[in-house]
Order: structure tokens, then sequence, then C-alpha cells
């Protein structure tokens, strides 16, 4: 059996919570980090603390983990991470708030540590055929030309999508015969050739084609078998580099349905979450799984330093 009633009842209390981070945390066993110790206590008074027999050295078993120092239940960080995984359109704080009992504010918070969690390894990159184009998300609307300066408290985002042909008697995205492999998105500080340039060998690897349109931040790509294509109107971007752009209208509707919006400070960790969910579709029923992984491995972001807009680091 599968589901969410399966994975409530294998994450049922606290203590079988525990039991799963301490899992994740040492998979082979516990290994105390000052001596080596392969043997502790389980504090019953403190039951989040593991205790080396040899040194007596006491391991926080949420310590190095998003969940440092929380003072919700496991099993409400848990479920949040289910109900995140699973659907494709995102949970609101609002809903994690309303569904699992807690405030509003406590909720935003264990939101935003599991995306800070979701990022994608450098050993993930993108080949074959790659699609790579900017847009903005945010701010006032411009008049005009608005180019490619970050005008109005708009965030530039750049996103590359691996190109992949139909297999069957499916059209494709734009009736071309092609749809979207994985792909990967980020905020950048502006469209320069070097912020460009870097993000995509980041996340492409070299040899790879790299179709964009004729912007001269894309000219330095030398490691690359770049396709520039002078689009000319703005309108054409649809036509010529379908994929990509399909991908930002459904992110766009994304942050705006699900969100009603977001503040760009804090736009970086939600792309992580979409790229993340994005590039494992084919693997939803395991997500939770996957995203406690990754909670138990990452070191968490503080509320000051979400409220401060820290920059989510690296690619998404």
């Amino acid at each position: 059996m599968s589901g969410f009633l399966a994975f409530c009842d294998e994450y049922k209390d606290e203590d079988t919570c525990i039991k799963a981070l301490a899992d994740l945390r040492w998979p082979g066993g516990f290994v105390c980090e000052k001596c080596k110790g392969i043997k502790a206590y389980h504090l019953a008074a403190r039951p989040r603390i593991f205790e080396c027999v040899a040194c007596g050295h006491q391991h926080s078993i949420t310590a190095g983990t998003v969940f440092h120092k929380t003072r919700t239940d496991l099993r409400k960080w848990f479920l949040a991470a289910y109900l995140i995984g699973h659907d494709k359109r995102g949970v609101s704080a609002m809903f994690i708030s309303r569904e699992l009992g807690l405030r509003y504010d406590t909720a935003w918070l264990m939101c935003h540590k599991l995306r800070h969690a979701l990022t994608e390894g450098t050993d993930f990159k993108l080949d074959d055929y790659v699609e790579i184009d900017e847009a903005f998300y945010g701010g006032r609307k411009q008049k005009g030309n608005r180019g490619r300066a970050q005008t109005g408290g708009k965030a530039m985002v750049v996103c590359a999508v691996e190109k992949r042909p139909v297999v069957g008697t499916h059209k494709g995205i734009g009736g071309q015969g092609y749809i979207a492999g994985g792909a990967n998105i980020a905020v950048l500080p502006n469209a320069s050739a070097v912020e460009l340039g870097g993000f995509i060998r980041t996340v492409v690897k070299p040899g790879t084609w790299i179709i964009s349109d004729g912007f001269k931040g894309y000219a330095r790509l030398g490691e690359y078998k770049h396709i520039p294509i002078v689009q000319g109107a703005g309108a054409n971007a649809g036509v010529t580099m379908p994929i990509v752009h399909k991908i930002f209208s459904n992110i766009k509707t994304w942050l705006n349905g699900t969100y009603h919006g977001v503040s760009t400070k804090h736009l970086p960790r939600y792309l992580r979450e979409w790229s993340y969910r994005f590039n494992r579709r084919g693997l939803i029923a395991d997500l939770d799984h996957y995203l406690l992984r990754r909670a138990a491995s990452k070191f968490t972001v503080t509320y000051a330093e979400l409220v401060a807009g820290m920059k989510a680091e690296g690619a998404t």
C-alpha cells in the first residue's frame, strides 16, 4: 500500500520520526563525531538526543539539518514534506497551517526551510539539445521595450531545459515533435555574458547543443555548440523556443495561482521547489522520502536570514 494513509502509518508518532531521522543521519549505524564510537544511549528524557557510550558526547538528531532546534513535532515536519512533494501544484503555507494545525508563521518558516534543502547536485547536468532563455517576474509592469535590465523591482529568471524528441504519436510542445527533458532554473542579478555563461557552465554539460536567441550575452560559449536564433519580435519567442517558454508560462501560473504571487527576495527558493519536483516528475510516489533525505543533510536557514532576503545559493 502507498499513499497518504501509508505515509501516516509509517510515521505515526514522534518516536518513529526520530528513528527515521537517525537512519538518515547514520545509515550505517551511529558513529560519534568526537571519538568515532559506534554505540549510543537514546535518552528517554530528551528523545532527540543520542549520547555516545564511549565518551559521553551528546548528539542532537536534528543538528545539521533543516529541523535544527525546531520545537514543532517532527511528525508535522514529515507530513509537510509529503504534502509539498506530492502535489505538482505545490501547497501554500496557509494550506499547511490549516491542515497540520500550525500557526501561519510557523508553517511559512517550515515550508521555506524545506525548500532550502532542494538544491540540485553539481553532477546533475543537462545535455544533448538545450533551450535557454530569460524572463522577468514580479515588480511593476513596464511600458515599451524593457530590454534585459532589471527595473521596477523585477527579478530576472533564466531557464535551461532539455529538448527531447517525442516517442510515439504525440505532437510535442507547439506541435514541433519535442518535449521537455530535465530543466534548471535560477535568478540572476543581470543578463551579462559573465552571469549567463556561469549559469550555463554550472548546469549544462560541455559539448551540448545550446539553442538561444541572438542576445550577445550568449556569445561566449566556446565549449558548447551554440545555435543563436534571431527571432525578431518578442512574440516569436514561443515559436522559436517553445519548450522553455511553456515552462516560463507554467511557472508564472503556478506562482500566481498557488501562492498568489511571491516576493522576489524569496523567489529563488520557490524555483528550487519547482525545479526539484519537475525533474523528478516520474518519481512522485517517492518524492517525500527524497525530500526528507535532503532535509536531513542540509543545514537550516534561519528566520532572520529569510526575512533579510538571504539569496538562495547556487543554481536550482
